[in-house]
C-alpha cells in the first residue's frame, strides 16, 4: 500500500472510477471463462475457481455460473485460437486480481512525466488488448496474419473511444521540478483522471496550461476539491500542492466562459525568483498572469447578430438595460 497519506487520500477519492474499471474487467473475465468452457473438452476447460482466485473483490460482484451458457457454435474449436484466448484470459484475470498499486505511478527524480504515465497506460492497455483478442476469436477472425503482438502492452494512442471512456484513474507521485503539464495533454481524453502528488519546490501554477473548455483542472492543498474532481464527467487532472503554490479549480460544468468556469482561491504570497527544473522565472510569471487573466474575465456571452455571426459581448448591464426596455410601454413616446 502507498505510504504517503496524500496518495491514500487520492485513491479514496477515486474509489468510484477504480471500482467501475475493475467491475468491467471482472465481467470480461467471466465472459471469457464461459467462452473457453464452451469451446474445449470439459476436462480442459478454464479454471472454474476463478472467482476464488480474484479474492475478496469478486465476492458478491459476480455470478460464477452466469456466463456458463455463452456459446458460439459457428466458431471452430481451433487449438491455436484457444491458446490465444487462454493467454488473454490469464492477462485479464491478473488485472482483475491486482491491488491499488496498479493505479499508482512514481516518477523517478529527473524523469519525464509523459514516459511514466504513458508506460503505465500501456500496461493497463493489455487488458483492452486481451479483450480485443477474445472479440476477434468470437468473430472467427483470429488467424496467423493478425496474432503477432496482439497481447503486448497497448499504448494509449491506440486505445479507441470506448476504451478511453473506461480508463482507470492514475495517481502519480513526482518532484515539483519534474511537473511539466504539457506532458499530459495527449492523455486527457475520454474519462481519464490523473492526480499528481507533488513533492518539493514547484512552479506556482503549472496546470494553468491545461485549461481548456472540456477539462476539469484542480490545484489544491490537502484534499479540497477532490470530490468534485472525481465526479467530473470528462477528462480531469489534479495536483496536490503545497500552500506556497496557487490554488484554483477549473470546472467545465460551471459555464461557457473561462471566467465562469474558473475559481481562484489563493495566489502565492511572493512572485517566483528562481527557475524550477526547466521552467524559467518568465515562464512561471506568464503562468501566473494567465491564471489571473482567466479568473478576471467577466462572465459574458457572445450575442449573435441577425446574420448568425458573433456580435459584441453582452455584459450583465447590457442585458438588464435590454430587459427594462422590453418591459417599458413606449407607445406614447
Amino acid at each position: 500500500m502507498p505510504s504517503d497519506p496524500r496518495i491514500d487520500k487520492a485513491l479514496r477519492a477515486l474509489a468510484g472510477p477504480i471500482e467501475r474499471y475493475r467491475s468491467a474487467v471482472v465481467t470480461t473475465v467471466e465472459e471469457v471463462r464461459g467462452y473457453l468452457a464452451s469451446h474445449q473438452p470439459k476436462e480442459e476447460s478454464a479454471d472454474g475457481g476463478v472467482a476464488a482466485g480474484l479474492g475478496k473483490f469478486a465476492a458478491g460482484r459476480i455470478d460464477i455460473d452466469r456466463f456458463s451458457s455463452f456459446t458460439n457454435t459457428t466458431v471452430q474449436d481451433n487449438p491455436d485460437t484457444l491458446k490465444k484466448v487462454e493467454k488473454a484470459f490469464e492477462i485479464l484475470r491478473d488485472v482483475a486480481s491486482g491491488g491499488e498499486d496498479a493505479f499508482v505511478v512514481k516518477v523517478k527524480s529527473g524523469g519525464r512525466l509523459r514516459d511514466a504515465v504513458g508506460g503505465r497506460w500501456a500496461e493497463i492497455g493489455r487488458a483492452f488488448a486481451a479483450a480485443r483478442v477474445v472479440s476477434m476469436a468470437q468473430a472467427g477472425s483470429l488467424n496467423s496474419k493478425n496474432e503477432d503482438k496482439l497481447l503486448e502492452p497497448l499504448n494509449f494512442e491506440r486505445w479507441n473511444q470506448a476504451e478511453r471512456q473506461l480508463a482507470p484513474p492514475l495517481v502519480v507521485e513526482l518532484d515539483g521540478a519534474d511537473l511539466h503539464a504539457g506532458d499530459l495533454v495527449e492523455f486527457l481524453d475520454g474519462t481519464v483522471k490523473i492526480v499528481l502528488v507533488v513533492n518539493g519546490e514547484m512552479a506556482p501554477a503549472p496546470l494553468v496550461r491545461l485549461i481548456t473548455p472540456s477539462i476539469f483542472v484542480l490545484q489544491t492543498a490537502g484534499d479540497a476539491g477532490l470530490d468534485r474532481f472525481a465526479g467530473a464527467e470528462g477528462p480531469a487532472v489534479a495536483a496536490l500542492v503545497s500552500k506556497s503554490a496557487a490554488r484554483f479549480v477549473h470546472d467545465p460544468a460551471r459555464g461557457k466562459t473561462p471566467g465562469e468556469r474558473l475559481e481562484l482561491t489563493a495566489l502565492p504570497e511572493a512572485e517566483p525568483g528562481a527557475a524550477v527544473g526547466g521552467t524559467s522565472v518568465r515562464q512561471q510569471l506568464d503562468e501566473l498572469e494567465q491564471l489571473k487573466n482567466l479568473a478576471a474575465e467577466p462572465a459574458a456571452q457572445i450575442a449573435e447578430s441577425e446574420d448568425g455571426a458573433a456580435g459584441p459581448v453582452a455584459t450583465k448591464v447590457d442585458k438588464l438595460a435590454a430587459w427594462l426596455l422590453s418591459q417599458a410601454d413606449l407607445s406614447d413616446a
